[in-house]
């Protein structure tokens, strides 16, 4: 009984859906990968490069599984363009813009996720989605370190809400 869905067979159109949602998918990430790769060395501590790399190592490895799915889906290897990389402006502009990517790749995944066809394939996805919040965190992380360095806080002139004084 364990084994009874383990193979689904989703209509034709869900496979098409499937393979569109991948190589949309596969586009973004080899550009991320760029994007991470050209970021590390700009990188201003050690810390911020060690957090780049680990990204740039999941986004590989997203890369390859993407395209054994289509590979897996299709019997073909997966063929492309390959992906144009635009010179961000600065450091910070480019992390900010990777988070809003990455922000709007999870909807993505998730439809990937509710038509795959194999529950591994699910699995896989489910995987990628982890990576990608958590890539969240690391890049929110150097936002914040980024933006907390620059602000220099004046609490003289912050009143205090619940008992009506200044500080």
């Amino acid at each position: 009984m364990y084994y009874y869905n383990y193979y689904l067979t989703p209509p034709t159109n869900e496979i098409h859906k499937m393979l569109n949602l991948i190589i949309e998918v596969v586009r973004f990430e080899a550009v991320t990968e760029l994007t991470f790769d050209y970021l590390k060395v700009l990188a201003p501590s050690k810390e911020e490069k060690v957090l780049l790399q680990k990204m740039l190592d999941d986004e590989r490895e997203h890369f390859k599984e993407l395209k054994r799915m289509y590979y897996n889906i299709t019997g073909k290897s997966a063929a492309g363009d390959p992906p144009v990389f635009i010179r961000p402006e600065s450091y910070l502009l480019a992390i900010e813009k990777i988070f809003y990517e990455k922000v709007e790749i999870i909807p993505l995944y998730k439809k990937m996720k509710k038509i795959a066809p194999t529950i591994d394939m699910r699995e896989q996805i489910s995987n990628f989605i982890y990576d990608e919040l958590s890539h969240l965190s690391m890049l929110n992380h150097i936002l914040i370190k980024s933006k907390v360095t620059e602000r220099i806080y004046d609490y003289s002139s912050v009143r205090s809400r619940h008992l009506g004084i200044y500080y």
